[in-house]
């Protein structure tokens, strides 16, 4: 057994980063981005599907889902991916894909280290399935014009491909990812939505510390990018104006903010015991200093513009933040820089910001604020994943990007926005994330030294 002494003295690191994203596909791009102000947001509609509100999107319209999107693979794990690829939705596969090029970044070999010392952790949005994949069942039960559900069964269900529901299943990316590297000694799956990625790496910090795991990967990845979630999208979300100017629709914190811009994207992480990574001499991004994951604990029916009344989800942030800060011991006068959710809507940015206030007092005042969704929308599970990596880099670059589109104060949004490039991103930052259903994390990150 491992007392609790040894547990709590384990140190985390991050020794490796991957990406699929509207920015690119490398952290060179992705930081190229936050330096110059380039947003991957751009015009998007749905062939034959009309959504008169949503006019762009942060697609990635580079990721075709072929196995040259993996990044370099071994000959053996090319195949394997290859021939998995037809049982891989676009969003597992852009997991699966993130996977590989922070294993590469990692420099983890197959068969490097015991596959009973390795673990996976990794996140996804609800997965659902597309049109293509049902439409001639339901055809096949059409009367008239009405859909006739009694006839599913026996004449719809029955066009279907008998694989079609694997490639939707929300624990996939953890399978597919766990299968192709041997990490056989942990494995999860998280759906928590804009929040999993906080969920995930506070998990897979405490499967380290208890000693039976030296390695996790972790990551999540999602995407409003689909026809059926576009539906929800407009039910749920405050979706920025269609009529603005693409690269500049999605505004977090900003006073004429209008809402949020779906995307699609995925990040992934390896986590690593300190002493396991010095001993394979590996390259150290930061280390994970703490994590914190609450939810609304008074949920009340009724919904403003799809979120929770403004108090259940400043409550929620409220608790995560203060219960992060006690567990780490921070003081909030040494943080380098906080990453912000974010999602650019008048509502939702301001319960967000209330929360932050409410937890660091006047310490707010001076805060360097950060947020990603201007350059990249939003791509639901896999928005905190790409938005930790962007902060990670931050501290690699010793400079601090701004928040995009970030112009004018709201005195709604008591806060400090970072508005020019370049500043000290401090020894640490906290990512914030959190969703409207209640849930939301944090997790402190520092320098390694």
């Amino acid at each position: 057994m491992i007392n609790s002494e040894a547990e709590n003295s384990k140190r985390i690191v991050i020794t490796g980063l991957g990406l699929i994203s509207a920015a690119g596909f490398t952290t060179e791009e992705l930081w190229k981005a936050c330096t110059n102000g380039e947003s991957g947001i751009k015009p998007f509609s749905f062939p034959g599907s009309d959504f008169p509100r949503i006019r762009y999107a942060g697609a990635v319209d580079q990721f075709t889902g072929k196995i040259d999107d993996f990044g370099p693979l071994d000959p053996v794990k090319s195949k394997a991916i290859r021939k998995g690829l037809k049982l891989m939705s676009r969003e597992i596969q852009m997991g699966v894909a993130s996977a590989q090029r922070a294993l590469n970044d990692a420099d983890i070999e197959a068969g490097s280290i015991p596959s009973n010392r390795l673990g996976v952790s990794f996140a996804s949005d609800y997965i659902i399935t597309t049109p293509e994949e049902v439409q001639d069942g339901m055809k096949a039960c059409k009367e008239g014009d009405q859909f006739d559900f009694s006839r599913w069964p026996s004449q719809g269900l029955t066009k279907m491909t008998p694989i079609w529901q694997l490639k939707f299943l929300t624990n996939m990316p953890a399978s597919h990812i766990a299968i192709y590297n041997e990490f056989f000694g942990f494995a999860n799956a998280i759906t928590d939505r804009e929040s999993s990625i906080g969920t995930v790496i506070a998990e897979a910090a405490e499967v380290i510390r208890k000693g039976k795991i030296d390695l996790m990967l972790v990551g999540a990845t999602g995407s409003r990018i689909h026809p059926f979630k576009m539906i929800h999208t407009l039910q749920q979300d405050e979706i920025a104006d269609p009529n603005l100017d693409p690269a500049k629709a999605c505004r977090p914190f900003d006073a004429d903010r209008t809402g949020t811009v779906p995307g699609e994207g995925a990040g992934a992480l390896i986590l690593e015991d300190l002493d396991h990574a010095l001993a394979r001499k590996a390259t150290i991004y930061a280390e994970v200093a703490g994590g914190s994951c609450r939810c609304a604990t008074h949920l009340r029916r009724g919904r403003t513009s799809g979120c929770l009344l403004e108090g259940d989800i400043e409550k929620s942030i409220t608790l995560t933040l203060s219960s992060l800060l006690e567990k780490t011991g921070l003081d909030p006068d040494k943080l380098g820089h906080l990453n912000a959710e974010g999602f650019g809507g008048q509502k939702s940015d301001a319960m967000e910001a209330k929360a932050i206030r409410a937890v660091f007092g006047k310490r707010a005042d001076t805060l360097p604020i950060t947020a990603l969704k201007g350059h990249l929308g939003n791509p639901g599970a896999g928005s905190g994943a790409l938005e930790l990596i962007a902060s990670i880099l931050a501290l690699k670059n010793n400079a601090l990007f701004p928040i995009l589109n970030n112009e004018k104060d709201d005195p709604d949004c008591p806060i400090h926005p970072v508005r020019e490039f370049g500043g000290d991103p401090g020894d640490s930052f906290i990512k914030l994330a959190w969703q409207s259903a209640g849930q939301s994390s944090a997790i402190l990150v520092k320098r390694y030294e």
